[in-house]
């Protein structure tokens, strides 16, 4: 006999809802959760099809850091070149 949907719904909020009550245990009390715990809800996640989407702010402030250290290594490279070929002053045909 197979169990019907709204049942099989209210599992699955239950569950979610025992993992949530667990984390905010451990994290409060500074309990280290269980690796079996943490496997369960991993694989509980992934059978769910659950992914995250990355922080647009944070994201983007990282994307700039890095941006900027490639431009600066970037124009580093392009003077090392000219300098080994003695055409310092032409750097914008490099870039």
């Amino acid at each position: 006999m197979a169990a019907k949907v709204s049942k099989l719904a209210q599992l699955h909020e239950m569950l979610t809802d025992m993992f949530m009550t667990n984390i905010e245990i451990c994290k409060a009390e500074g309990i280290p959760m269980s690796a079996a715990d943490m496997s369960v809800m991993v694989t509980f996640l992934k059978n769910n099809n659950i992914t995250a989407d990355v922080d647009d702010v944070k994201m983007q402030a990282i994307k700039d850091e890095f941006q900027d250290e490639l431009e600066q290594a970037r124009q580093k490279r392009a003077k090392e070149l000219l300098s080994s070929i003695g055409d310092e002053g032409n750097i914008s045909n490099v870039l």
